[in-house]
């Protein structure tokens, strides 16, 4: 009896532990991708972006901005539009405007432009990846910096 007992608590054990991984198992493939974007937020899954980052610091009256994106090993072109901005009460005006674009898996701008003291900046990029003729575009913005 106690052979018999042992044996099904086994079964138990193993059935439990198969339908419990089941599940994670198909979480896993689901799982949200982290991609960098402003103070590192988690993004939803990418198929083509594997990475992206949109940031900028000013010193003294002078930006410097830093967007990349990188796709998979599989991209075939990789294009950032960085745009600084600057704050006109609740609106984000175009200060200056660069594009990258490269037949590659990854592209970037990494740039500087004189800004004004007590004004507002912030950076947007729009990053986008193909696969072929298949694309995925995402937009990050920067966090908000004062001159």
């Amino acid at each position: 009896m106690h052979t018999k007992t042992k044996k099904v608590l086994a079964t138990i054990c193993m059935g439990a532990v198969v339908l419990t991984s089941v599940p994670a198992a198909a979480m896993a493939a689901t799982a949200v991708n982290s991609v960098s974007q402003q103070e590192n937020e988690t993004m939803p899954y990418m198929l083509y972006i594997q990475n992206a980052l949109c940031d900028f610091g000013i010193s003294g009256t002078t930006a410097n901005v830093e967007c990349t994106v990188t796709g998979r090993c599989s991209a075939t072109k990789a294009k950032v539009i960085a745009e600084l901005q600057v704050k006109n009460g609740s609106n984000w005006i175009p200060v200056k405007i660069w594009t990258n674009t490269q037949d590659s898996y990854e592209a970037y701008v990494d740039e500087s432009h004189p800004v004004t003291q007590g004004h507002t900046y912030r950076v947007k990029a729009t990053v986008t990846i193909w696969e072929g003729s298949q694309s995925e575009t995402q937009y990050l913005y920067s966090s908000e910096r004062t001159a």
